[in-house]
């Protein structure tokens, strides 16, 4: 019947449908996820991390692959050697450059870091390194008389009246600049103290072409570093404005420029950047130069080590001891401290690991400062001579016994150390005082003997989340001998900007070949606190034998950190020359290219591995399949006959029922074949009776 039905359920499909209510997603009750057993829940935050281990770029210019070292390695070669080798090559450059400019008559200009044109042009690659604007070049800032950055350039004749460079070389000649790089001025006041320290650093020089040639260790070598003598002024040239231009013209005089010149840009004065006391001497700002250079820039020397200085200017081994942690004092004064400028140089510093910036009896905190001298008066008093590198007059120098003007000098002393009271920046004090007052001591180990010998080799490693030891070097001592052993990684100060998110600390142990259990070992590192570049360890008398040094790498990641595709994309964002990325790339690829040969070696190993372990998963599958297919044969076989079989019954009882249908149906019809004549009888019997009635 059309028309609609009273039945609610009705399934005409012309009547409409009730829509569904409408429920408030806050009343309906969430459905809780299925909680994982915690091992589970352990291994699925695992799996978000794309590797277990570390990774690393190794390559910034991929595109300009840097080739590796043609040796990577020198075994058994006499320390100094690699110095004579710079040192030849440094000389060799410095010759050929000089003919060049006599032949066009013209001063050097080094292109590869030429301050004056990258002044100019405000790009400021040489003061910045990547990424950052310490010293922002601009009209602005050069134009301002508060601004801290360098207002000039000029050449060394044009600064100094009677220049003269390593005329009088001494470690009170040494003062810091507008640069934090007390370290590096620390290291070269003590290399000063110490016979042809610098001599030997400075290989090559010519002052009228301005051309110099240094040679510096670094990353287990020695590289040299030539630059010309171009160098940085705090105050502005004659012919840009000035307050000190203006406030000159104010005052009548014949000569206004020579006036300007000779109170704002001549001498040690006037430089911006590191200076010597002597108002004519020139050595420390073209030292400190060169080590810019061969670390790319100014800013990247700002903060470091004492202790890394002194590596980098001697091809030492420094390892850092903590004042509270030395067992015996009068030991270390006996073995090491009054061998300094001998076997060891010793930088000290104070509140490094407090963050202090006070004065301890006017010690000034988290500055650093050289061991000049360690004596032994007659009376027994033993005294220790610092020197701070400011250089400047009654300022961060100590102010408790023994020092300039303390009750404790008497004339006999004075003569006896050859001490005179002065605005030097150098004080004594008594070696107790030393220990209590400063918290760090870093001692660099002095190579002077030439029969010391050097095995080294790069690698890289895995760095896993869970680290451990793994053996990684084998040693064989032919003879009785001191050994000692550095475990370093790359120098990231003449990269700086691309060092990444993760840093790393080294720790090794020393096994004996024959004894190989995990506690075993002869001697193992203790990790530096604050110089995390190396580790080491000093044995004076190891017996000859075979010997295995076990490594273990832990790395820690700075989230605040830029990762180095992040400032390479930053980098090349606006997709124009970049010189400084360039620069410090071709820097960074030429610091991870001394493993290149070991990992090449270890790249094809894993290769074999990871081919003999896919061949043997080859063969794990293929026999796999063909067991499957076997298997499936067999089943398919004993299936076959179970079928075979069962088809078999069957026939045979649909046969039998058959025939048993075929014996019912003949004997029916045998049946009915008998009956049949009977019944004839019978109905012509009944008809001729009723004929018959």
């Amino acid at each position: 019947m059309p028309g609609y039905s009273s039945s609610e359920e009705s399934d005409d499909p012309r009547r409409p449908r009730a829509q569904p209510a409408t429920t408030n997603n806050n009343d309906q009750k969430k459905k809780k996820k299925k909680k994982l057993p915690p091992q589970q829940s352990i291994n699925k935050i695992w799996k978000k991390f794309s590797k277990r281990k570390f990774h690393k770029a190794l390559a910034v210019l991929p595109f300009d692959p840097v080739l590796p070292p043609a040796v990577s390695e020198r075994p058994n070669e006499r320390l100094w050697d690699g110095y004579h080798r710079a040192a030849a090559e440094c000389r060799s450059k410095v010759e050929k450059i000089v003919r060049e400019c006599r032949r066009i008559n013209t001063r050097y200009r080094d292109p590869g870091f030429d301050l004056d044109f990258d002044f100019k042009y405000e790009k400021g690659h040489c003061l910045n390194y990547l990424g950052t604007q310490k010293w922002e070049l601009n009209r602005t800032t050069l134009m301002s008389s508060s601004a801290t950055v360098p207002k000039a350039v000029k050449r060394v004749h044009e600064i100094f009246e009677k220049p003269t460079f390593m005329a009088s070389v001494s470690s009170g000649d040494v003062k810091q600049g507008s640069i934090g790089d007390c370290w590096l001025m620390a290291g070269l006041s003590a290399l000063a103290n110490t016979e042809d320290g610098l001599g030997r650093l400075c290989v090559a020089h010519n002052t009228k072409i301005g051309i110099y040639g240094f040679v510096f260790y670094r990353d287990g070598e020695w590289i040299y570093s030539i630059v010309d003598d171009k160098l940085y002024l705090k105050s502005p040239s004659w012919d840009h404005p000035s307050m000190q231009r203006d406030l000159l013209q104010q005052i009548d005089r014949e000569d206004v420029e020579s006036v300007y010149r000779k109170t704002y840009q001549t001498g040690s004065k006037a430089l911006f950047m590191g200076q010597c006391v002597d108002q004519n001497e020139t050595w420390v700002p073209l030292f400190q130069k060169a080590f810019a250079k061969a670390h790319g820039d100014y800013a990247s020397l700002v903060g470091g080590w004492i202790g890394e200085g002194l590596e980098d200017l001697t091809g030492g081994v420094t390892s850092e001891v903590f004042t509270s942690d030395i067992l015996d004092t009068d030991e270390f004064w006996d073995n090491e401290m009054s061998k300094v400028n001998q076997e060891f140089l010793f930088g000290c510093s104070t509140g490094v690991l407090e963050h202090g910036y006070g004065q301890r009896d006017g010690i000034s905190e988290a500055h650093a400062y050289v061991v000049m001298d360690a004596r032994t008066l007659k009376s027994g008093q033993r005294l220790v001579k610092l020197r701070n590198p400011w250089g400047k007059i009654r300022k961060g120098i100590w102010e408790g016994p023994w020092s300039d003007g303390s009750k404790e000098w008497t004339a006999e002393v004075q003569e006896e150390l050859g001490h005179k009271f002065g605005s030097d920046s150098v004080f004594w004090i008594a070696y107790e005082d030393l220990i209590r007052k400063f918290s760090l001591i870093d001692r660099t180990r002095l190579f002077r003997d030439a029969d010391w010998r050097c095995c080294q080799r790069w690698i890289g490693v895995d760095v896993p989340w869970k680290p451990d030891y793994h053996e990684k070097f084998q040693i064989k001592l032919t003879v009785d001998s001191p050994l000692v052993l550095v475990l370093s990684q790359l120098d990231d100060r003449y990269f700086k900007g691309l060092t990444g998110q993760y840093s790393y600390r080294l720790h090794f142990r020393l096994h004996e070949m024959s004894g190989l259990r995990s506690e075993d070992y002869i001697v193992r590192s203790h990790g530096n606190y604050l110089t995390d570049r190396s580790v080491s360890v000093e044995l004076p008398d190891m017996p000859a034998g075979e010997y295995v040094v076990y490594v273990k790498v832990t790395g820690e990641r700075n989230g605040k950190a830029s990762s180095v595709e992040d400032v390479v994309k930053r980098e090349c964002a606006e997709r124009v020359e970049n010189e400084k990325l360039a620069q410090v790339g071709h820097a960074y690829d030429l610091a991870h290219s001394k493993a290149w040969d070991h990992m090449d070696k270890v790249m094809k190993m894993r290769k074999k591995q990871d081919q003999k372990k896919a061949s043997s998963c080859r063969q794990k599958e293929r026999r796999r399949h063909w067991e499957k297919r076997h298997l499936n044969r067999e089943v398919g076989r004993k299936q076959g006959e179970k079928n075979g079989d069962k088809k078999k019954r069957r026939r045979e009882a649909w046969e039998a029922e058959q025939k048993k249908r075929e014996e019912l149906e003949e004997e029916e019809e045998r049946l009915e074949a008998e009956e049949l004549p009977y019944r004839r009888r019978l109905n012509i019997r009944c008809t001729t009776e009723r004929q018959y009635n």
